[in-house]
């Protein structure tokens, strides 16, 4: 506690509202009105502190950071796993594309019994099928899959 000397008496004016709030505080705390406001003022003048000291170190974290991980460096492995990532996803496109292709023509040299027409109502009910899947969540998916019964009657319907 400081010294009676190095105190300086100052006028604060109150609301009565606030007033009122700090004598409850005091009451339940067994000390004065002054001594209330004098912790409001402490606690006050610490949060300010804190949060001066928590820009200053986030500043020196941040400082320190970017001497160790330079932003460029971080970008260019970023951007070179998107790249990969992409070459890899256009190959599972390709090799989808084809599989489609191969199914087709499979199907077009087997389905000798019906018509042309036939065949042409079943490849859009099938992509029709196949984009339904494709705007499936992916919560939804395994259970898609796991219903058999589902499956083969859509398969029938082809």
């Amino acid at each position: 506690m400081a010294k009676r000397s190095d105190r300086i008496i100052t006028s604060v004016y109150l609301t009565k509202e606030m007033c009122e709030q700090v004598d409850q505080m005091a009451a339940k705390g067994h000390i004065s009105r002054n001594e209330q406001i004098r912790r409001y003022i402490e606690k006050g003048l610490d949060v300010e502190g804190y949060s001066q000291n928590i820009d200053f170190i986030a500043g020196i974290i941040r400082q320190e950071l970017l001497a160790i991980y330079h932003i460029e460096d971080i970008k260019a492995v970023v951007e070179q796993q998107a790249n990969r990532i992409a070459k890899m996803h256009m190959k599972s496109g390709k090799v989808d594309a084809a599989a489609f292709f191969l199914l087709i023509k499979v199907l077009m040299n087997m389905a000798q019994e019906g018509t042309s027409d036939q065949f042409d109502q079943m490849l859009s009910e099938a992509i029709a099928l196949g984009v339904d899947y494709m705007q499936k969540k992916d919560f939804q998916i395994n259970s898609f899959l796991h219903d058999t019964d589902n499956l083969r009657g859509m398969a029938e319907g082809l």
